[in-house]
């Protein structure tokens, strides 16, 4: 009985540091996901600023080609709402890894309490 108790509690434990890394690496994603957002939010304020007359370039590796105006705006806000897309997708992730990871925990304190001799 202790020995399978043992072996949960180790199960439950190497589950908990799974899914905290997890979340880690999806707090970092979203981090990166809302930096590039707002990079973009800029880019249109700042052509918006311009104006349309404005001659607008973007970098195709070494070179530069010219973009209508209007076609790099269109392709910022696309952007722009795919990384928000990205954001809410990643955040139910999130909230779905905390609570599994609340529930491991919860398991862990469980299996733990059962283990160990109450104190009656």
């Amino acid at each position: 009985m202790a020995n399978e108790a043992q072996r949960q509690i180790l199960e439950l434990q190497t589950k908990l540091q799974e899914t905290n890394r997890q979340i880690v690496q999806v707090r970092t994603q979203i981090q990166v996901k809302e930096r590039e957002k707002k990079i973009a939010e800029l880019q249109i304020r700042e052509l918006n600023a311009a104006g349309p007359n404005t001659k607008t370039y973007t970098s195709v590796g070494k070179m530069f080609l010219h973009i209508p105006h209007e076609e790099i705006l269109s392709q910022l806000q696309l952007k722009g709402q795919s990384l928000e897309d990205d954001v809410n997708v990643l955040g139910k992730k999130q909230a779905y890894l905390e609570k599994t990871y609340k529930e491991t925990q919860d398991g862990v304190k469980e299996a733990v309490d059962a283990l160990l001799p109450s104190k009656k």
